[in-house]
């Protein structure tokens, strides 16, 4: 299988469905599964888990984690890509153990949320927050940036789900290994620098006309997906601001 376009992509992605991400051989050289987390199931975390390291991340920016209580993982962050890790979560009013692919789920859910509160999430938790750079991928050239700039593109709430793909014997998903799962999986898979070339050119929204004659709804069809995502964020700003 060749890599995808980027309107072949986001087209999934803003259907919700899986896409893959290829970063460079000189950095991590893996691939991740990415997905919007505000419509997630079960079925999808559970197939998530299944083919991953099974660490599932959600990808918000700043604002959004600090709203619902969350912080970062560690004052002083050693790790070689800088991955920002924030303290790990569940959505407490729903969920039962929350390690669950069901509770996962529900607290990725939860997280698109902005009426949800601080207390409602717990720290520790199953879920592993990934604070985005405010750029993207042209910031910061990683899979939590790269996931981050799919939900911008796509018009969709800018809180979006990863996990790093690996084989059963332990070892991680390199370049063919990628492209056979994405073949046999049926899932659009692009690089990181596809995503870069995208944003340089449009910015951090797709064009409509790439979604169609329906670009102005969201997934479900029932509100603009681009009015909830900037709702959302204006939300988080005026909250942020309001424990400042």
């Amino acid at each position: 299988m060749p890599w995808s376009s980027m309107q072949e992509a986001l087209q999934a992605f803003r259907r919700g469905e899986f896409v893959m991400v290829m970063d460079s051989d000189d950095r991590e050289d893996e691939c991740d599964l990415v997905f919007p987390a505000e419509m997630v199931t079960a079925s999808q975390m559970a197939f998530a888990i299944r083919h991953t390291t099974g660490i599932v991340c959600i990808v918000a920016d700043k604002a959004r984690l600090e709203h619902f209580g969350l912080h970062p993982a560690t004052q002083r962050n050693t790790d070689a890509n800088a991955t920002n890790f924030y303290v790990s979560t569940d959505f407490l009013p729903a969920t039962s153990t929350g390690v669950s692919a069901s509770d996962r789920a529900v607290t990725a859910r939860a997280m698109c949320d902005i009426n949800n509160r601080a207390e409602d999430f717990s720290k520790p938790g199953h879920l592993f927050p990934l604070c985005a750079r405010p750029g993207g991928v042209l910031e910061r050239p990683g899979h939590t940036e790269s996931t981050f700039d799919f939900c911008r593109l796509a018009g969709l709430t800018p809180v979006g789900l990863l996990a790093e793909l690996m084989h059963d014997d332990g070892t991680m998903y390199r370049r063919d290994d990628s492209l056979a799962f994405a073949s046999a999986n049926n899932i659009p898979i692009v690089t990181v620098e596809q995503i870069i070339e995208f944003r340089q050119k449009h910015g951090t929204r797709a064009p409509a006309s790439l979604f169609g004659e329906k670009a102005g709804l969201a997934a479900t069809g029932s509100a603009s997906s681009s009015v909830v995502a900037s709702t959302c964020d204006a939300r988080c700003d005026v909250a942020l601001k309001a424990k400042l």
